[in-house]
C-alpha cells in the first residue's frame, strides 16, 4: 500500500513539474542544467559542494548572460538590462537566502524590506563617508609591525584589518592590538576555520567571540556621555541615531542591535579587506615589475609628504590619484572579489525584462555573482590574468564598462618589498563561497 501511495506522489510531482515547465515564463531561458526547471536538486548540489560561483563563470560563458538555474530562479550576467535592473530597481531580497546569514537579531545586511533598509542606512551613511572616514580621529592610532622573516600575510593583514576596524567602531580605548596579542590572535583563528564550512563556529568559541564583543558595547555606553563629539567612534553615532529615531527603546534592546550590527561590520572588514589585502601582496610578490612600478609612485609621495609635513588627509587625498595604485587595487578586487555572493533579490508582481529579450514574471528569484561578472571576457579579455595594465591602457568608455585599504599599501610598499617564500606551497584559490576566503586560510 505505502509503494502505491509513493508512486502515486511521484507520478503526481512529474505532472506538476511538467505542467510548470510549460506553463512558466522562464520557459524561453536557456537551463543551466536538463532538471532545473524541475527541481531545486541541481542548484543545491552545486551549493553544498561549494561550486556555485565558479560553476556560474561557465555556464554563462557558455549559454549568454541569463541563465534558468531552478524552477524559479534565474542567474545574471550583464549589466544593462541586468544588474541595474535588479539592483536600481531595489528589488527586495530573498528571505530564504538572507535570514540564514542570521543568529537571532537582524542586522543591516539581513534587512529584506528595502524601506527599512534605507532607515538603517542612514543611520550609518554618513560616519562611512569619505570625508568622515578620512577626518577620523579614531583611525589615528593605527600602526603596523615589522617582522625580516617569512610571515602569513593573511593572517596579519586580517588582524590589522581588524584593529583598524575595531579603532574606527569603538574608539582608539577599545581597540584590539591582534598583531602584538597572540593570545587573542589564536582565539581569532579558531573562531574564523570553522565558518568556512558553515555560518555558525562551534559554541564555546562563538561564546568567546560574543561576551568580547558584549564587553566593548558596554565600554563604549559608558564613556559615550563624558566623550568630545570630534572623538566619536561610529557606536557613538549609531547609539544617538538609535536614541533619535526610537527614544522609548530599552538598553538591552538597543544593545543587541548595535552589537549585531557591529559584529557585522567587523567580520566584513577583517575577513574582507583582510582577503583583499593579502591577495593584493601574494600578486605583487609574484609580478615584481608591478612591484618596482608601485614603489616608484609610492616614493614620490612619501618623498613630497616628508619634505611639506603634510596631513594625513591631504595624502589620503592624493593616494586616491596614483594611477599604479588603483590599478593595482581594481585589478585585484576583480580577480579575487572577497565576497562573490550570489546576492539574490525577488522580481516584483509586474515582472522585469532581462538582457533585452526574455520577460520574467513576478517571484522569480534572481541573482548575479561577482566572480562571473568580474571573470567576463567580452569587457575583461583573458578574465584569468592579473593584469593591472587593463586599466591604465583602456580608455575611458573602456574603463567605464569594466569598473561598473590604500593607506595599509602605502605603508608597506613606500618603504619595504615583499616576496613569495621558497618554500611557498599553500593553495591560495578562494573557497567558493559567499565570502571567499583563501582555501588554505593562509597566504
Amino acid at each position: 500500500m505505502l509503494a502505491v501511495v509513493l508512486i502515486c506522489a511521484l507520478v503526481l510531482w512529474v505532472i506538476k513539474s511538467i505542467y510548470r515547465r510549460n506553463d512558466s515564463g522562464l520557459k524561453d531561458i536557456p537551463n543551466a542544467h536538463f532538471s532545473v526547471p524541475y527541481s531545486r536538486l541541481w542548484l543545491l548540489l552545486i551549493k553544498w559542494n561549494k561550486l556555485e560561483n565558479r560553476t556560474r563563470i561557465r555556464l554563462h560563458r557558455r549559454l549568454g548572460p541569463v541563465v534558468r538555474i531552478g524552477p524559479r530562479e534565474v542567474g545574471v550576467n550583464c549589466i544593462d538590462d541586468g544588474v541595474r535592473t535588479i539592483f536600481g530597481a531595489k528589488f527586495d531580497k530573498d528571505p530564504s537566502f538572507y535570514h540564514a546569514l542570521i543568529d537571532q537579531t537582524v542586522f543591516m545586511v539581513s534587512i529584506i524590506g528595502n524601506e527599512e533598509h534605507k532607515k538603517r542606512r542612514r543611520m550609518l551613511s554618513h560616519y562611512y563617508s569619505n570625508t568622515s572616514i578620512i577626518n577620523s580621529a579614531n583611525l589615528d592610532g593605527v600602526s603596523l609591525a615589522s617582522s625580516s622573516s617569512s610571515v602569513d600575510v593573511f593572517r596579519q593583514c586580517k588582524c590589522c584589518m581588524l584593529d583598524m576596524a575595531t579603532d574606527f567602531l569603538f574608539g582608539i580605548e577599545n581597540a584590539t592590538d591582534t598583531l602584538r596579542d597572540a593570545t587573542f590572535l589564536d582565539d581569532l583563528t579558531r573562531l574564523l576555520e570553522p565558518s568556512r564550512k558553515n555560518l555558525h563556529p562551534d559554541m564555546p568559541t562563538r561564546e568567546k567571540w560574543e561576551g568580547w564583543l558584549t564587553g566593548l558595547v558596554l565600554n563604549s555606553y559608558r564613556t559615550h556621555a563624558t566623550k568630545p563629539p570630534w572623538t566619536h567612534s561610529l557606536f557613538d553615532h549609531f547609539f544617538d541615531n538609535f536614541k533619535a529615531a526610537d527614544p522609548d527603546m530599552g538598553f538591552n534592546e538597543m544593545a543587541s542591535y548595535m552589537a549585531a550590527e557591529c559584529d557585522d561590520h567587523i567580520s566584513a572588514t577583517h575577513i574582507g579587506l583582510g582577503t583583499l589585502l593579502s591577495y593584493t601582496m601574494y600578486e605583487l610578490s609574484r609580478k615584481p615589475d608591478w612591484q618596482r612600478a608601485l614603489r616608484r609612485e609610492l616614493r614620490t609621495v612619501a618623498s613630497e609628504e616628508e619634505e611639506e609635513e603634510q596631513q594625513r588627509t591631504k595624502l589620503i587625498h592624493r593616494l586616491a590619484k596614483l594611477p599604479v595604485l588603483d590599478a593595482v587595487l581594481t585589478e585585484t578586487m576583480r580577480t579575487h572579489a572577497p565576497c562573490p555572493g550570489p546576492f539574490p533579490r525577488v522580481v516584483p508582481p509586474s515582472g522585469c525584462r532581462l538582457a533585452g529579450e526574455y520577460d520574467v514574471p513576478g517571484g522569480t528569484i534572481v541573482s548575479s555573482s561577482a566572480w562571473a561578472l568580474h571573470f567576463n571576457p567580452i569587457p575583461f579579455p583573458s578574465p584569468d590574468e592579473w593584469r593591472p595594465g587593463r586599466w591604465l591602457e583602456a580608455d575611458f568608455e573602456q574603463v567605464a564598462e569594466m569598473r561598473n585599504g590604500t593607506m595599509i599599501l602605502y605603508t608597506i610598499y613606500a618603504d619595504y618589498e615583499t616576496y613569495l617564500d621558497e618554500e611557498f606551497t599553500e593553495n591560495v584559490d578562494q573557497d567558493d563561497d559567499f565570502t571567499a576566503t583563501p582555501s588554505s586560510f593562509g597566504v
